[in-house]
């Protein structure tokens, strides 16, 4: 009521101002949030399936970067699986989930080490340099002009 216009308003249920709008990722998008069957159309940010600002504004410069190269007539490696753009976009296009729902980046949905952690701050830090070395890797790839297949 302390808004101007609104002095006398009646509210007749107090509720959530935010609604999350998302596509089917898994049956929609591919890799580079591109539509499966409509590839010159890219979504990008909390559309694609994901949740929180950093999320969003991750999958936004996904896909960004994915625009960029393509106009420059190159596409890029899809990005590892084991850092945390590259399992969101794995849980966005892949997720086995009969109903798909958008998800904040966790340590979940990075793969499995493979060998057994019993401390959770050991695995996240093991999880954290192992994307790095993945990301290293991706970019080392890319920049001496690996491309994938798009």
């Amino acid at each position: 009521r302390l808004i101007p216009g609104l002095e006398r308003a009646r509210f007749h249920r107090l509720g959530s101002l935010h609604r999350n709008t998302y596509v089917d990722g898994p049956r929609l998008l591919d890799r580079y949030l591109r539509l499966r069957r409509h590839p010159w159309i890219q979504l990008a940010g909390q559309i694609t399936g994901v949740e929180g600002y950093l999320e969003s504004a991750a999958m936004g410069l996904w896909a960004g970067l994915n625009l960029a190269l393509r106009r420059a007539g190159r596409t890029p490696d899809p990005l590892p699986a084991e850092t945390a753009v590259g399992a969101l976009v794995e849980h966005v296009v892949a997720s086995p989930a009969k109903r798909f729902e958008p998800m904040n980046m966790n340590f979940g949905l990075l793969p499995p080490l493979g060998v057994r952690i019993r401390d959770k701050k050991k695995v996240k830090e093991a999880k954290a340099a192992r994307a790095l070395e993945a990301l290293d890797a991706w970019r080392a790839r890319w920049l001496a002009g690996g491309e994938a297949a798009g």
